[in-house]
């Protein structure tokens, strides 16, 4: 079976315990206005521009056969409406500042990347972490993936958004050793404004991992969404009734933001970087109720 993938990042820290190799598969069921892996929202392959590299030569927009390449004064814009990914562009452009986003792996080929650096996950106690985008959009990609890591001995994680019904939340529950789970907003109708979906399923999600995987609720703590302190005490209460024992808090950052230019896509929230001195100050006024609430620093 094949996925479609849009990065495999070894050696990473950030992803779960110990050393993992982080998959990132393509194509995402929430639009976070604040989403820093635009390049994963969509499951199709896209163009993307390194503004740096790009010359302004024009040579991209002559050569499509589609007519999916405009400039303005702000530099030159691929319309993924009208992009089918022929490659025209990327061929002929003379300083290499573009480039496909997206590519296709078996389960096979996955597998066999991961079981690579088998000893340092047993040296460390780490494993694979299936991210994204929302690793669940390929559900049947993501299910054989973890099977046949669970096979090879690896240790198995999800980053996850948790929105998909709950039939699938308890395939993939046996099958994953450490869950990253987002709450974002314990309000339906907050949570529709900022990611264009209920949250319902999500919050059943979690409290679902909750019950049956060692499971760590993650909160990214965005500006204007829900940064005030009833918002995040809400949460924690949310968590705490879930039977949670820690929360991991992360200070919204802009970081993305170039990413968003380099695939011509508007970036709408517009908010300043929160500090993690700033998120803590306000955590410090929350009644935890027995919680370990971490505000992650990195």
């Amino acid at each position: 079976m094949t996925g479609h993938l849009f990065n495999i990042q070894r050696f990473s820290l950030d992803d779960g315990p110990g050393i993992r190799t982080v998959v990132f598969l393509k194509g995402c069921n929430q639009v976070c206005l604040w989403c820093h892996n635009p390049e994963s929202l969509l499951p199709a392959p896209q163009v993307l521009r390194k503004d740096s590299l790009c010359t302004r030569c024009g040579r991209c927009e002559e050569v499509c056969p589609h007519g999916a390449v405009s400039h303005n004064d702000a530099g030159f814009l691929t319309d993924h409406t009208k992009c089918v990914r022929c490659g025209h562009c990327i061929d002929l452009c003379p300083s290499d500042a573009l480039m496909l986003v997206g590519y296709d792996k078996t389960v096979e080929e996955v597998v066999k990347l991961v079981c690579k650096d088998r000893d340092f996950y047993q040296r460390t106690g780490g494993g694979v972490t299936f991210s994204g985008g929302e690793p669940a959009v390929q559900s049947e990609f993501l299910l054989q993936c973890l099977e046949a890591c669970r096979e090879q001995g690896i240790q198995t994680a999800i980053e996850t958004n948790g929105n998909y019904p709950l039939e699938l939340t308890a395939r993939l529950s046996p099958l994953l050793d450490y869950v990253m789970v987002d709450v974002k907003h314990t309000d339906d109708e907050k949570h529709r404004r900022f990611t264009g979906v209920s949250n319902r399923q999500s919050l059943a999600s979690a409290q679902y991992y909750l019950a049956h995987n060692v499971t760590d609720l993650r909160v990214p703590v965005i500006p204007t969404f829900n940064d005030t302190a009833d918002e995040l005490q809400d949460i924690l209460r949310f968590a705490r009734e879930s039977g949670a024992k820690k929360v991991t808090l992360l200070p919204y950052h802009t970081f993305g933001i170039s990413k968003y230019t380099n695939l011509s896509m508007p970036y709408t929230l517009g908010s300043e970087p929160l500090s993690v001195a700033a998120v803590q100050a306000i955590v410090d006024t929350l009644d935890a109720g027995g919680l370990a609430v971490e505000v992650n620093e990195r």
